[in-house]
């Protein structure tokens, strides 16, 4: 009887299973040998006793499931609340980017038209024959050295 009891696992422990070879390609169920007594388990006072607090609640448990079951559809709620108004932004940035690129483009083109209406050789015939203006000569031109290459501040009238 050692012998036996040593081959059982603690799985199958309370309860006899065959050890047939069963040959074929098909899984078959374990046929479970009967055993006199088996179904009348006698259970402890506190096994009893927590298998019947398991069947009724406690009304303060109640509430606290209620209570987080409420947070949990608030949370959703204001998530799916938040994800919309996301993705209205993003569909409002992408008019605005849109608007923006075709006022540039109707910038560019305005641009191109009044460079393209204004005739420098016009000008300048104009500005030498009926304004007088006319090129600098050498000794006009004062030349400065500046360190700084991006621009020249004069402090201070030149003669």
């Amino acid at each position: 009887m050692a012998l036996s009891r040593s081959r059982r696992t603690p799985a199958y422990r309370g309860r006899a299973v065959s050890n047939e070879f069963i040959y074929g390609n098909t899984a078959r169920e374990l046929k479970e040998l009967g055993r006199e007594g088996a179904s009348e388990l006698k259970l402890s006072h506190h096994a009893r006793r927590n298998r019947e607090r398991a069947k009724h609640m406690n009304p303060a448990y109640i509430l606290f499931l209620t209570f987080a079951m409420v947070c949990t559809v608030a949370i959703c709620i204001q998530y799916l609340m938040m994800r919309a108004q996301m993705t209205n932004m993003v569909k409002e940035l992408s008019a605005l980017e849109i608007t923006l690129s075709e006022l540039k483009a109707e910038n560019d083109d305005t641009e191109n038209r009044i460079k393209g209406a204004v005739d420098l050789e016009e000008i300048k015939y104009r500005a030498m024959n009926e304004l007088g203006m006319q090129y600098a000569n050498e000794d006009q031109i004062v030349s400065y050295e500046c360190e700084d290459t991006d621009y020249v501040r004069q402090l201070v009238d030149i003669e």
